[in-house]
């Protein structure tokens, strides 16, 4: 038998410990968004004919559709899911926590002055980078896919209609969103040296890209400044709704990933660090 995979996979102590530091806010924010996700989706019935006049105001839609990624529909249940929870919560808010968390990485090592213990161990700055990287994909994987479980336990409480396939198509979908997210963070993480600062910009950055593309769907001459948002690339209620994904947008992502890690990698690698 070749263990050789396993001895492999058993190399990555980086990754594990990353795994580790972050596995009690794993938790939390999983049971956050999965205690979120029972008290929005219970929401619906109390204001479903509410919402069904409120969709009848011109007005009302406009505003409602730049959050909803222009769909315009938050009277159905579907679209009260995706204003409700996706489009918020969870591209925003899971989004700022994913961010956070990932923008200090780095950065709180090289502020603690601890970034010379992990660089004592016989490992290249590129291996750090990478299972840095690596260790943070458990926790959107375990909230993200648990979100989805939970999400579908209520549908089926509240008897409403909701295709199990488009609702885990979507929470896939979101995948390289958050990929995107945590990759650019440790891009910040890494170029500055403290982690209040290279966590705050992360955030501000999110906000201002989530509002880039809220004001590109209220103003149709401004449609084009979206582009440069990654809440842009990812579009919830059209999957959840349709089934369907936008195959650029997950192209643009995971372009933005890769890109993001290579820039990460090049500049750790040269980066002079006072220890």
């Amino acid at each position: 038998m070749d263990f050789s995979i396993i001895k492999r996979i058993l190399r990555f102590k980086i990754a594990i410990q990353t795994v580790k530091e972050n596995m009690k806010a794993t938790i939390i924010f999983t049971l956050l968004f999965a205690g979120m996700a029972t008290l929005y989706s219970s929401f619906y019935p109390q204001f479903k004919d509410l919402l069904a006049d409120m969709a009848k105001d011109p007005n009302v839609l406009n505003t409602f559709g730049g959050l909803t990624g222009g769909s315009g529909d938050f009277a159905s249940y579907i679209g009260f899911l995706n204003l409700e929870l996706y489009s918020i919560f969870f591209v925003l808010i899971l989004g700022i926590i994913i961010a956070f968390i990932s923008a200090t990485i780095i950065s709180k090592e090289i502020e603690s002055k601890t970034i010379d213990l992990l660089m004592s161990n016989p490992v290249s700055r590129k291996q750090i980078i990478i299972e840095r990287f690596l260790g943070l994909i458990p926790m959107i994987i375990i909230i993200n896919f648990f979100t989805m479980f939970v999400v579908y336990g209520v549908t089926i409480a509240l008897g409403e209609s909701l295709d199990f396939f488009n609702l885990f198509l979507t929470h896939l979908y979101a995948v390289p969103y958050f990929l995107s997210l945590i990759a650019i963070s440790l891009l910040i993480s890494i170029i500055s040296d403290e982690k209040m600062k290279s966590s705050i910009f992360m955030i501000a950055l999110l906000v201002g890209m989530f509002f880039l593309e809220y004001i590109s769907h209220l103003t149709p001459d401004a449609e084009n400044i979206g582009l440069v948002s990654l809440t842009h690339y990812y579009k919830p209620y059209t999957t959840l709704k349709f089934g369907e994904v936008d195959a650029n947008g997950v192209i643009v992502l995971m372009s933005v990933t890769i890109v993001a890690l290579v820039i990460s990698i090049l500049y750790f690698d040269r980066k002079d660090i006072n220890v």
